[in-house]
């Protein structure tokens, strides 16, 4: 058995036996973690830190994030997941579709993965919360979603992310911003 193969096993091994947070969160933590590692500690579905650190894994696969997701829960794992940048987008966009304004739903409408279409399906729902916030943020949002939103003539923080999006059409966010300094 190669040297990396006995390492991934005895770090299964010490994570199925350690009960010292501390330690699974250093192991977890680690970037170097094996995937195989973040996925078995992922599938427990804790809500706990060690958990949470591993949703948070820059190297945490895909696969193991969406089964975060697919839980459904608004708790700190789910949004680690969500905001993590391996998420699937398909993932992400499932999140935004549902409507919710809940904390995954916003780190999802704020993931660079998320895809357009989801953004813009969010601003086109017209509400004033913190994911369509995210979504107006968000530099894969298209320009007729935020110019859309600018349109609408509110002075609100949803308009006021949308003026500042790089995507925003630079007429659009003149006119707005002219007619809220009234």
């Amino acid at each position: 058995m190669s040297k990396k193969k006995k390492l991934v096993q005895l770090m299964k091994e010490m994570v199925e036996i350690c009960d010292d947070s501390k330690i699974l969160e250093a192991i977890v933590g680690n970037p170097n973690c094996p995937l195989e590692v973040l996925k078995m500690v992922l599938e427990r579905g804790n809500n706990d830190e060690v958990s949470y650190r591993a949703a948070q894994n820059p190297n945490c696969p895909p696969e193991a994030l969406q089964m975060v997701l697919e839980r459904g829960k608004d708790d700190m794992v789910s949004q680690n997941a969500a905001r993590n940048s391996n998420c699937p987008p398909e993932m992400l966009q499932m999140v935004v579709e549902k409507g919710k304004n809940d904390g995954v739903s916003r780190y999802a409408a704020g993931n660079i993965n998320c895809p357009p279409e989801a953004l813009q399906m969010v601003l086109e729902r017209g509400k004033d919360n913190i994911v369509s916030w995210f979504a107006a943020g968000n530099i894969n949002c298209p320009p007729e979603a935020l110019q859309m939103v600018l349109e609408r003539g509110k002075n609100d923080w949803v308009s006021w992310y949308a003026a500042r999006n790089p995507n925003c059409p630079p007429e659009a966010a003149k006119k707005w911003k002219s007619k809220c300094s009234r």
